[in-house]
């Protein structure tokens, strides 16, 4: 689903994506080319929504929705103020937003107080500033993200047109990995550590370490376009 907000003339779009089970926006993922699905929506919505919607688009981010309620299994002895609280933390929604204030609170009215939905914490400091915090990124962060998008695509096309067909999947550990309920398994007979096969495992990735890479990235490509 694609969520629109107008604004001094320009359309914030954010890209939703609901989810029976519990997936989550994993910056070590997006690192290595993974889970790019809803950015690449996003960002082409970006550069080409202006002829669809006559209007400049801005980028507002993308959310996973849970799409059905989860049943808790809490002692009998919590109370009503524990449950409302552990309730409110189920229905927070995971993903990566614009750090604008006014668009926040577009998607949520009080986002710049107790956000029940938003991936957003919010702080006050003695003079009464409001600080944010969370799945944020700035436009710039946003515009960078894109490039960064596009060139894992430019990565992925030139391994296909080259041939690689290396099945090297990713892994997060031994028991979780592209391969626990890949369907094509019986076909691959993949067999970590047997021969050339080896898992990729994907190094947990902080925020500040995965825009440094971003950073990194884009300025590499950057410099080779104008080499």
């Amino acid at each position: 689903r694609v969520d629109g907000w107008v604004k001094d003339g320009k359309l914030y779009l954010r890209v939703v994506d609901y989810k029976t089970g519990s997936k989550r926006l994993d910056l070590a993922q997006l690192r290595y080319g993974l889970s790019i699905q809803m950015l690449l929506y996003l960002f082409a919505l970006a550069q080409q929504g202006e002829g669809l919607f006559g209007m400049p688009i801005e980028p507002a981010g993308v959310l996973y929705v849970p799409a059905r309620e989860k049943i808790l299994a809490e002692p009998r002895s919590i109370t009503n103020a524990e449950l409302e609280q552990i309730v409110k933390k189920n229905l927070r929604r995971s993903g990566m937003l614009l750090a604008e204030p006014e668009v926040l609170c577009a998607m949520e009215h009080s986002a710049l107080e107790e956000p029940c939905y938003l991936p957003v914490a919010v702080k006050r400091d003695k003079s009464g500033d409001v600080h944010l915090s969370g799945d944020l990124a700035s436009a710039a962060q946003l515009g960078k993200l894109g490039l960064y998008v596009e060139e894992q695509l430019r990565r992925l096309a030139r391994e296909m047109a080259e041939g690689n067909i290396d099945a090297d999947p990713w892994a997060n550990s031994a028991q979780e990995s592209a391969c626990t309920y890949c369907e094509f398994a019986s076909a691959c007979h993949f067999e970590d550590g047997c021969g050339g096969d080896r898992l990729q495992y994907l190094q947990p990735t902080n925020t500040e370490a995965f825009w440094r890479h971003v950073d990194a990235t884009v300025e590499k490509r950057g410099g080779e376009n104008h080499g």
